[in-house]
């Protein structure tokens, strides 16, 4: 990685076979995988990553909510490059933005609302607290509005069809640094509880989740999806993770919202 003097920070990411899909196109997952380990990797290069934040002040970054719009779509052995800066506070939040490049076109382009969490707390840390650490990149030459919009939930939304309930169990490997489920586990999770169809079919234009609570190991947990939209050019779904509770409600972990193309 290399960080220029305006804190935008630039690195290629290479698109491996297990990346892919069955025609080579990489994963949804893959690009979730990037636009956070270039946000991890930037806060360690300036020496706030998870394990400095843990081990010095017993706090921890989490992401929140990440929206991305697709322009394309890379394959085996492609390069992406990546481009990500920081922005000034938003609310309790530090905004990140990701863009993703190939041969000199826009791929995709994320915004992700990370927070300081005080572990010992259980609080959000106020973003100027951090922020001195990781000063954002000049406003003038890059800046994207963090102000999104609330996520379409699954509750609010009208729906043309809901699909089988889906039924993950969170493993070992599954589990990050924060000993909870990695924030891209949930993504294979949705797209694995989708129309095997519509994956080979159509590609996503934009994707917007958000995390609600924590997963972990031997949750029982299943998953909801539900087509919203198909103009026949265009579908649109919601999609939610829940956590069985036994006498009580069921426990939102996590909701997301997503729109497609053909391909």
């Amino acid at each position: 990685m290399t960080i220029d003097n305006d804190n935008v920070a630039y690195r290629d990411y290479y698109v491996r076979a297990s990346d892919t899909d069955m025609f080579y196109h990489a994963t949804v997952p893959f690009y979730f995988s990037a636009i956070q380990e270039m946000g991890g990797e930037h806060a360690a290069e300036l020496g706030i990553s998870i394990e400095d934040l843990q081990r010095e002040r017993n706090w921890t970054w989490v992401i929140t909510r990440t929206r991305v719009k697709f322009f394309g779509t890379s394959s085996w052995r492609d390069t992406v490059n990546l481009v990500t800066w920081p922005q000034q506070p938003y609310r309790l939040h530090c905004p990140r933005v990701v863009e993703g490049f190939l041969n000199n076109e826009k791929l995709f382009e994320a915004m992700t609302l990370w927070a300081v969490i005080d572990l010992e707390r259980k609080r959000p840390v106020r973003p100027a607290e951090v922020m001195s650490d990781i000063p954002p990149a000049p406003a003038d030459k890059y800046f994207i509005d963090p102000e999104i919009g609330k996520i379409m939930k699954y509750t609010d939304a009208e729906k043309l069809r809901e699909y089988p309930i889906y039924r993950p169990e969170p493993e070992y490997y599954d589990i990050d640094y924060n000993k909870h489920v990695n924030n891209v586990v949930y993504l294979r999770w949705i797209m694995e509880a989708m129309d095997e169809d519509i994956l080979k079919a159509y590609r996503p234009s934009m994707i917007d989740v958000q995390w609600e609570h924590q997963t972990f190991s031997h949750d029982n947990i299943y998953g909801q999806t539900a087509l919203t939209c198909d103009d026949g050019e265009k579908l649109s779904f919601v999609h939610r993770i829940m956590k069985e509770e036994y006498g009580k409600d069921d426990t939102v972990l996590f909701e997301a919202c997503s729109e497609w193309v053909k391909k």
